[in-house]
C-alpha cells in the first residue's frame, strides 16, 4: 500500500511516516500548508491519503475538498488530535471518509486503511478468491487450494495490488510506483521477470492461472478460464 501523508508539521509528519514505513507501507510526505491536491495528483498513484492535524482548520478543509474534487477513488482518512463531535462533522463535510482520534496504534490504523480501500474497490470481505487462489488480506497471506503458500512480502504486495483490482489493468508504471515509489523503482523489465517467477511459484503449488500479462501495458488478475480450472 502506498500512502500520501499530509502533515500539519514536519515533526508530526515524520513520526507518522516512520511508523507506516516500519509497518511495510510506502509513504510520500507532503505539507498541509502546501497544495495537498497537487501532491495527490502529481505524486500518484496512491492507495490512500492520510491527513494529520490537531484540529480542523479552514486551510485543512480547503485541502481535503481539493483532493475530493479530483475524484481519485482513494480513501481519505483524517487523523485528529481533538476528534470532538464538531471536529468529526467538519472533517466529514470536507470530504474525509474516516475521522480518527490520535494517537492510534499503527496496526489499528492499517486495519482501517485497508478496509476503506477494499470497500472503495468493491470488495465486501478481506478474502478475495480467483479460481483456487485466495488472498487473505486480514492475515496477509496467500492460499492455493486452501493451503497457505509461502510468499515474500514483495510477492504478497504484488498479489494484493492485482487482486484488489481484479479484472482491471494495472499498468507497469502504476505497479512500479506503488511498489517502489515514483523515483525509486527498477526498470520495467525487472518487473516482468518478477511477475513471471511469481506465476511459476503459484503454478507449482497447483494454482490455476489468474495473473495475466498485457504485453506493453501491464498486468491484471482475473478468474481463470473454465478449462484452466479443470486442469
Amino acid at each position: 500500500m502506498r500512502v500520501l501523508v499530509l502533515a500539519s508539521t514536519p515533526a508530526s509528519g515524520q513520526r507518522l511516516a516512520a511508523a507506516l514505513l516500519r509497518a511495510g507501507l510506502r509513504v510520500e510526505l507532503a505539507r498541509l500548508a502546501d497544495d495537498p491536491a497537487d501532491a495527490a495528483r502529481r505524486g500518484g498513484p496512491f492507495d490512500a491519503v492520510l491527513a494529520e492535524a490537531g484540529r480542523v482548520t479552514p486551510a485543512l478543509q480547503q485541502g481535503l475538498r481539493g483532493i475530493a474534487r479530483l475524484r481519485l477513488g482513494l480513501p481519505l482518512v483524517l487523523l485528529l488530535g481533538a476528534a470532538t463531535a464538531e471536529e468529526e462533522e467538519a472533517g466529514f463535510a470536507a470530504g474525509a471518509d474516516e475521522v480518527l482520534q490520535a494517537p492510534i496504534p499503527t496496526e489499528a490504523l492499517l486495519v482501517r486503511l485497508r478496509a476503506l480501500q477494499r470497500r472503495m474497490l468493491g470488495h465486501l470481505s478481506a478474502s478475495i478468491t480467483l479460481g483456487n487462489v485466495t488472498l487473505d488480506q486480514a492475515g496477509r497471506r496467500v492460499l492455493v487450494q486452501r493451503r497457505p503458500l509461502p510468499v515474500t512480502p514483495r510477492e504478497y504486495d504484488v498479489m494484493e495490488m492485482l487482486f484488489l483490482r481484479r479484472g482491471s489493468l494495472v499498468t507497469k508504471q502504476d505497479c512500479l510506483a506503488r511498489l517502489y515509489g515514483v523515483a525509486e523503482g527498477p526498470e520495467s523489465r525487472i518487473l516482468d521477470v518478477f511477475i513471471c517467477k511469481l506465476r511459476r511459484k503459484l503454478a507449482a503449488a497447483g494454482a490455476a492461472p489468474c495473473i495475466r500479462t498485457v504485453w506493453g501495458s501491464g498486468y491484471l488478475a482475473e478468474d481463470p478460464l473454465p478449462a484452466a480450472r479443470a486442469a
